[in-house]
């Protein structure tokens, strides 16, 4: 541990007459600073002591000339066994709970860590989202009925016509309901449809009764 008052010293040696002047009261104010038993040695607390004692301010100790300044703050700073970064203050609840990278980083298992990136990363992205909501004031609600098309007509009219599905779903929404019910993804998904069209996964019932029997009664409505 090098002495402070040897580094004061050497640098009043080397220093002018009146960076001399102000590394005295600079000198006397971190000694003072040291006995009391105080852990903040950042330039802005040090300076603020030391222009109370007419001595150097920040943008002295800042500057290129200021060097010697720095020295001699970081040396008793380096004697109280701290730094010349303020101290983190443990009871800011910022600073006490764990950033999501730290939190990740405490997780050993690689997979199990994937799995927390992940809904940090959606988490995150739904968050954006809604503060992108926020920021608008006005928003616009289509009321309008959905257009359907006109009812083709019977002969008989007692026969209730209706009309055809295509008219309302979109070629995407059609593939979309022929793949949640195809056979090769229900398969691979490990589920089990029933006599009533229920569809039932590991940890149970996922769709109830009717389900897929729906579905394939749509498809056929369409085609």
């Amino acid at each position: 541990m090098i002495d402070p008052s040897i580094v004061f010293e050497d640098l009043a040696a080397k220093a002018n007459a009146q960076q001399r002047k102000s590394l005295t009261v600079l000198n006397a104010v971190l000694a003072e600073h040291h006995a009391a038993g105080e852990k903040n040695f950042s330039i802005a607390e040090i300076a603020r002591l030391s222009v109370a004692k007419g001595g150097p301010s920040t943008s002295t100790i800042r500057n290129k000339t200021g060097m010697c300044f720095r020295q001699l703050i970081e040396v008793w700073a380096a004697k109280s066994g701290m730094s010349m970064k303020k101290p983190i203050n443990p009871r800011l609840k910022s600073n006490s709970v764990p950033k999501d990278n730290e939190l990740l980083h405490r997780i050993d298992d690689p997979a199990l860590r994937g799995v927390f990136g992940m809904i940090i990363a959606e988490r995150n992205r739904y968050r954006n989202e809604l503060n992108t909501l926020k920021g608008q004031s006005d928003f616009v609600i289509d009321l309008r009925p959905l257009k359907m098309p006109p009812p083709a007509k019977a002969d008989d009219e007692n026969v209730q016509v209706i009309p055809s599905l295509r008219g309302v779903l979109n070629e995407s929404e059609i593939e979309a309901l022929k793949g949640a019910i195809d056979d090769a993804f229900i398969e691979k998904q490990g589920w089990v449809v029933g006599k009533a069209g229920q569809v039932r996964g590991e940890f149970g019932p996922l769709y109830k009764h009717g389900y897929v029997n729906a579905i394939k009664k749509v498809l056929a409505e369409i085609e």
